[in-house]
């Protein structure tokens, strides 16, 4: 048998007809990541406590399975649409997707090329749990999705019927001259080294007797928190700081008309921001971590548009 090779890996997904469940002939959607292997099993184990007079462990034994992971991904429009919209707990209406309560999940597939017979990992119940994105000088925007999934399964055919939809080939965005629109309380004309958006929904277990594996996975709330690092050109922003101010923040990424994304938290808290400590050949900066909250005219803590001119 062959050796598996990372380069010819196949990462798929399905949004599942209920949870845990893949649909009968399903129409799988090629992932863009740049991580061939995602999401593991990790086994929870306990050890005897038995008594032997001869000093040995009686015996390892398996409590429990539980599956998660992360890709990072290399943004580009289109690509990841369905994820976006379930790390939200929400849909796309005309082209806006909100923060909600809707819950989705997918049938996520590993597939490793092994020549005459592949080698299929599935994870079923597989729901978004993280979504960061980060944009910083002169490289990719980047980010990664991380999901929290029921059970794994290994097989070595495809389910019966299966179809794969290519992925999209839409350019990868870049933060030189693919980022926009960058708009941020008290500063005009904001001058940014780097800013960083987290999505965390905080998915919890839920362990039930009789079963190695988790019932549905709860949710917490929907926290939307980031960072921005800051040349220190306008001391407003540090005076918004101290001020513990809030506004709006938003900014649009994408190359193309009709092909980009608007991120738009409309009301965020500042945090603990500080000017960090310097020498002779240092700019000054300023380090500003935030916290998106409700915002009662877009009943919502952040607002995705696509399609944006």
């Amino acid at each position: 048998m062959p050796f598996a090779d990372h380069a010819l890996t196949r990462i798929a997904y399905v949004a599942e007809s209920a949870w845990g469940v893949t649909p009968a002939t399903p129409t799988l959607k090629t992932l863009r990541t740049t991580r061939a292997s995602g999401l593991r099993t990790n086994k929870a184990t306990v050890e005897s406590d038995e008594l032997r007079a001869d000093r040995n462990v009686a015996d390892l034994i398996q409590v429990s399975q539980r599956a998660s992971g992360e890709y990072p991904v290399e943004m580009s429009y289109g690509s990841f649409d369905d994820w976006l919209a379930a790390v939200l707990c929400g849909s796309w209406a005309t082209n806006i997707l909100k923060n909600g309560i809707l819950r989705t999940s997918f049938t996520v597939e590993e597939t490793r090329e092994m020549g005459a017979t592949d080698s299929f990992s599935r994870f079923t119940g597989a729901m978004l749990n993280t979504f960061s994105l980060d944009l910083r000088p002169a490289a990719k925007v980047e980010g990664s999705f991380g999901l929290m999934a029921q059970k794994e399964t290994l097989a070595t055919a495809i389910v019966t019927g299966a179809t794969y939809t290519p992925a999209s080939t839409e350019q990868i965005m870049n933060s030189s001259s693919h980022v926009a629109s960058l708009t941020i309380p008290n500063v005009t004309s904001p001058k940014v080294m780097s800013l960083s958006l987290n999505v965390d929904n905080g998915m919890r277990e839920r362990p039930v007797v009789g079963s190695l594996y988790s019932e549905e996975f709860g949710l917490g709330r929907c926290r939307v928190t980031g960072q921005m690092e800051l040349y220190f050109s306008d001391p407003a922003i540090y005076q918004a700081v101290l001020d513990h101010g809030s506004g709006a923040l938003s900014f649009t990424i994408g190359a193309d008309a009709n092909k980009k994304y608007t991120f738009n938290l409309p009301k965020v808290r500042f945090g603990d921001g500080n000017i960090p400590a310097g020498g002779n050949d240092d700019d000054v900066m300023i380090t500003v971590p935030f916290t998106a909250i409700f915002d009662a005219t877009a009943q919502a803590t952040i607002v995705v548009t696509r399609a944006v001119a």
